[in-house]
C-alpha cells in the first residue's frame, strides 16, 4: 500500500466515474497500471466495497448518520446489520468508532437499539451538516433515468456498454442520463476501505475541530500525504498521513487529539464496513414499479378499443 493507491481511492470518492485512464493521468501512471492496482486492492479486500447509491430524497427518505463507539469488531456482523430495515451502510474506523447511515422515513428517527447492541454507545446523530438535496425530484426522473440509476448502483465500475445493456438503452443514451444524474447530485458514493488488510504503509486520517487557541503549526507533521485542509465553520483541519506501523499511527492520532485547543476529533480512515446494495436496489425497483406500473391486459385492451 502506498500514497498512489490512496490517491486513486480518494479521487474515486470525489468523482466515482473517473476512468482508469483519467486516473492514470492524474497520478502519473498508465490506465492499465491503475486498473491493476485497483483490482489488486479489490482482490485483497482492501477496497471492501465501492458503493454508489441514490440520494435518499429520491427514495422518499431522509439520510440520517449516527456515530457509535465501543465495539471493536475484527469483522462486522453483516448478517445482523442487514436485519436493520432502513440501514444503508456502515463505515468502521480504528479502533472502535462506527458511522451508520440510515435512510429513514422520519427525519428525526431515534437511534436504533439493534445498532446500539451491535456497534456500541450512540454518540448522536450528525444533523449539523445535512447532505445537499439533489436538484432533480423523484417525479422528474423518467423510466430510463430510473433504469440507469439501478444499473449504476448494481455494478458501478463495469464498462458503460455492460451497464447500458442492463438498462436496455444504447451506451450513448446511458452516458447522457448518467451525466444528468451526476450533475443533479442524485448519485452519492460510500467507498468502504479496510487499509489494515494491507501490509506495509500504515495510514492515519483525522479531522480535528479546534478553537481560536489552537496553534496551526502543531499540524505541520512529517509524512503528511497532503497539506492540511482547514475549514472555517466549524473551525477545524483535516489531516492525512502515514507512519511505520499501526501502533505509531494510533499514537499520532492520540497525540493530535490531546493538543491544546482541540475540541473534537473524528477518524477518517475506514477499517471496513457494510453496504446494503441489495436493499438499495430493492428501494429503487419499488419506486420504479410504483411510478411506471406495467400495462395490464385491461389497460392494453381499453387502449385498443379507444383506438378503434
Amino acid at each position: 500500500m502506498d500514497g498512489t493507491d490512496l490517491a486513486i481511492f480518494s479521487r474515486l470518492v470525489s468523482d466515482p466515474f473517473l476512468t482508469d485512464a483519467t486516473l492514470g493521468r492524474e497520478v502519473g501512471l498508465t490506465g492499465k497500471a491503475v486498473r491493476l492496482r485497483r483490482r489488486r486492492m479489490e482482490a485483497r479486500r482492501v477496497l471492501t466495497d465501492y458503493g454508489l447509491h441514490p440520494a435518499a430524497e429520491l427514495l422518499g427518505r431522509h439520510a440520517v448518520a449516527w456515530r457509535y463507539a465501543g465495539k471493536d469488531w475484527t469483522e462486522l456482523p453483516t448478517s445482523q446489520l442487514a436485519e436493520v430495515e432502513d440501514l444503508a451502510y456502515v463505515m468502521s474506523f480504528r479502533p472502535s468508532f462506527h458511522r451508520a447511515v440510515r435512510f429513514t422515513k422520519d427525519p428525526d428517527a431515534p437511534a436504533d437499539p439493534r445498532l446500539t447492541r451491535l456497534l456500541g454507545r450512540p454518540l448522536g446523530a450528525l444533523r449539523g451538516e445535512p447532505e445537499p438535496v439533489p436538484s432533480l425530484r423523484a417525479d422528474g426522473l423518467s423510466r430510463i433515468d430510473w433504469r440507469v440509476l439501478e444499473a449504476v448502483v448494481a455494478a458501478p465500475r463495469v464498462p458503460y456498454v455492460v451497464k447500458a445493456h442492463r438498462a436496455s438503452v444504447s451506451a450513448r443514451t446511458f452516458r447522457s442520463h448518467q451525466a444528468k444524474l451526476e450533475a443533479a447530485g442524485a448519485l452519492r458514493c460510500a467507498m468502504i476501505l479496510n487499509l489494515e488488510r494491507e501490509a506495509g504503509l500504515a495510514t492515519y486520517g483525522i479531522w480535528l475541530k479546534v478553537d481560536e487557541s489552537f496553534d496551526a503549526k502543531a499540524v505541520e507533521l512529517p509524512r503528511l500525504w497532503d497539506r492540511p485542509h482547514w475549514t472555517q465553520d466549524p473551525r477545524g483541519v483535516f489531516l492525512l498521513g502515514s507512519a511505520e506501523t499501526y501502533f505509531d499511527a494510533r499514537r499520532l492520532e492520540l497525540q493530535l487529539r490531546s493538543l491544546p485547543g482541540v475540541t473534537g476529533a473524528d477518524p477518517l480512515i475506514p477499517a471496513g464496513g457494510f453496504f446494503a446494495r441489495q436493499r438499495l436496489l430493492g428501494w429503487i425497483r419499488a419506486e420504479m414499479s410504483d411510478r411506471f406500473p406495467p400495462l395490464g391486459h385491461r389497460q392494453i385492451g381499453s387502449r385498443r378499443l379507444r383506438r378503434s
